[in-house]
């Protein structure tokens, strides 16, 4: 039986009320993990990983069950995705490359440090977000509704809206992230976010983060801003 917001037990278009549910208990997390790990406890890089990975993945494998998301739904659009991964991708990444470097690992230290904070870093921040805000904003089954032009303007800027206020609350945990600073993190979720808007593919967002991520390995984790913590 159908209810509201769903058809099938398959979300079409997210409700309001659900949208704004799932964007205040993500931000509450998001603030949560840093503030208590990095500014409070004052974990390391690496140690911290593991509580963020621990804690966002059990949150983003909750909303996903809840809000119907599937493999399917990584799939669609996947050349558009890839596109904007490039596109956008290159963007971040010529921000990293314009801030101070710093000394890189070498040898199997780098090979780890790609691993564990480019890639297993970058696509739990692109998830988190860039990706969540989206799918709670829109609903699963969104483009599956043939929403129209006024609905993609709108849930499109709402998506976004909401991307900011997860990424705001998340890097706000930081101490590192405190008055004008914030907004830097704010933006450059915004931008990263927006390719999933254009393309409607979460390949998008994932492989800008992962590639940005990957060049504040080799640029320089002690000075580039896209890897917190920092002390």
């Amino acid at each position: 039986m159908a209810h509201a917001g769903y058809q099938d037990s398959h979300p079409v278009q997210a409700t309001v009320s659900e949208a704004a549910v799932w964007v205040v208990a993500a931000a509450l997390v998001g603030f949560a993990v840093p503030a208590v790990f990095s500014s409070w406890l004052h974990w390391d890089r690496t140690l911290f990983l593991v509580p963020y990975l621990a804690i966002a993945g059990i949150f983003l494998a909750v909303f996903f069950r809840r809000a119907g998301v599937t493999w399917s739904t990584f799939a669609r659009a996947w050349p558009y995705g890839l596109a904007g991964a490039a596109i956008f991708g290159f963007i971040v990444v010529q921000n990293v490359f314009g801030q101070p470097a710093s000394a890189t690992p070498g040898g199997a230290q780098l090979v780890w440090a790609l691993i564990w904070f480019g890639v297993v870093y970058g696509v739990i921040d692109a998830l988190f977000l860039n990706v969540l805000p989206v799918l709670a904003v829109q609903g699963a089954g969104f483009w599956d509704s043939r929403p129209t032009w006024s609905q993609l303007l709108v849930r499109g800027l709402l998506g976004l809206a909401a991307s900011a206020i997860i990424a705001g609350a998340y890097h706000f945990g930081f101490s590192e992230f405190r008055g004008v600073s914030l907004l830097l993190p704010i933006f450059g979720n915004v931008v990263i976010t927006l390719s999933f808007v254009l393309t409607r593919s979460p390949l998008a967002p994932i492989g800008a983060h992962v590639a940005m991520h990957i060049a504040g390995v080799l640029h320089g984790m002690e000075t580039v801003v896209q890897l917190p913590p920092h002390y």
